[in-house]
């Protein structure tokens, strides 16, 4: 193998290495999965990865669209975190957050019918302002996403709900809220917000890929004229 042969599967290991951390996010995500509880309500019980900092920062806070013609909005308040709910989202936030995975807790009357696939955006939020949005939703079945949006399929629940609609309503608080929440999944604080977030990922990722390949390809015309210059 000749140095320059050497010199450039070195370069091209060191942008397969770049590439795979870049795309580290897709292994560990924000998830959520579903049960049916008391008075028509979902469970649903978000598992927030630790991503902050590559992982080394806590989870300070997560913010969560609700679906269209959810109701009865009742985020649980885990212990050292607040609770809110709008019409339009739900959130949970800390000052003093522990480290690693973290979980939260919503139950909701869900509109849609059994066995419907929810898609449910979250904004993870991290110390120092950095946020991380999980809103991508798979166009085509099975569809790999680097910052795929929680998502459920509603589940069958013999429960009566006893809360009626009411108008949206604002609400802090560390016991539980109640609220009626109507929207559309398009064009939220959240998915607006989100889609800045990933492109603004995506636009450093581009400029990594340019710099590595730009090396690489340095390296090689430079190499190559120095081999013309010794014949």
């Amino acid at each position: 193998m000749t140095r320059l042969t050497r010199r450039l599967t070195a370069v091209a290991g060191g942008a397969a290495v770049t590439l795979a951390a870049l795309a580290a996010p897709a292994a560990a995500h924000t998830g959520a999965e579903a049960q049916a509880a008391e008075a028509g309500r979902t469970r649903i019980t978000f598992g927030v990865a630790a991503e902050c900092g590559d992982g080394a920062l806590p989870t300070t806070g997560l913010r969560v669209q609700l679906p269209e013609g959810a109701t009865d909005v009742q985020p649980s308040p885990e212990g050292g975190w607040t609770t809110e709910a709008t019409a339009t989202e739900v959130s949970w936030s800390s000052t003093d957050p522990a480290p690693g995975r973290a979980t939260f807790v919503l139950e909701v009357v869900l509109a849609q019918p059994v066995g419907t696939t929810v898609y449910l955006p979250a904004i993870q939020l991290c110390p120092e302002g950095e946020t991380i949005a999980w809103i991508q939703v798979p166009q085509t079945p099975g569809e790999d996403l680097a910052f795929p949006a929680p998502s459920i399929e509603v589940p069958a629940n013999d429960t009566t709900p006893t809360t009626a609609a009411g108008a949206p309503a604002t609400t802090t608080t560390t016991a539980g809220p109640t609220t009626t929440a109507t929207m559309a999944l398009e064009q939220t604080p959240i998915t607006l917000e989100g889609s800045e977030s990933n492109s603004a990922g995506l636009i450093v990722f581009i400029v990594i890929v340019v710099v590595v390949v730009g090396g690489a390809v340095i390296l090689f015309v430079r190499y190559r004229g120095r081999g013309n210059t010794v014949r």
